[in-house]
């Protein structure tokens, strides 16, 4: 086998790879969609089972980022965002239910919005720092804050309710307690894909 091939499988087998996590990362962004459809109340706040998958979906694409590259993770995420919004549109089809266009569109917005966000704040953390936790947790919470905030007034159609705010920042904090737990295995440093291929 000529070097020129060899490197070819490798750039092959990592792109195989990379299409792993990014359809890893599409189960996580659509098993939020489905969570939201159930609520529990904490006190006043009434909350959605998908305060405990959000989370991941910036985790794993922080795994993709430190082993593909911001490039790589970029298109994950908008290759993510176009399944997950056909997931959600042939589901309401299929159980026979008119498709509500507004919070679906608040959902993928809030997604694309928040993923960048975390993605351009971690990858330059990951590039120029030594990874600090405070930092990367900052980088989860600005993500989640400004998630929630696109979803919610899309699902609310821009009106605050009374109990607008009491849900956003239970919401936040529920998912910031997850965050902590999650970056406790986001310490080891992975080489990005592009650094090993100047080696």
């Amino acid at each position: 086998m000529t070097k020129g091939s060899a490197r070819k499988e490798v750039i092959r087998h990592e792109e195989v790879s990379s299409w792993v996590y990014i359809l890893l990362l599409t189960s996580v962004a659509i098993l939020g969609w489905v969570l939201g459809k159930f609520n529990f109340n904490i006190g006043k706040a009434s909350l959605t089972l998908a305060v405990f998958a959000y989370p991941f979906r910036y985790f794993i694409a922080n795994i993709i980022t430190k082993k593909y590259g911001y490039k790589e993770t970029m298109n994950g995420i908008s290759y993510s965002a176009c399944l997950m919004l056909l997931f959600m549109i042939v589901a309401s089809l299929l159980a026979e239910q008119n498709v509500d266009y507004v919070p679906v569109t608040g959902e993928v917005f809030g997604y694309l919005a928040s993923q960048m966000i975390n993605l351009t704040i971690y990858y330059y953390l990951y590039m120029n720092t030594d990874s600090n936790k405070l930092a990367i947790l900052a980088t989860y919470i600005v993500a989640m804050l400004a998630d929630n905030l696109i979803s919610m007034l899309f699902i609310s159609r821009m009106m605050v309710v009374e109990t607008f705010w009491r849900t956003y920042f239970v919401t936040i904090l529920i998912e910031a307690i997850i965050s902590i737990i999650l970056i406790n295995f986001d310490e080891k440093k992975v080489t990005p894909v592009t650094k090993r291929r100047r080696k």
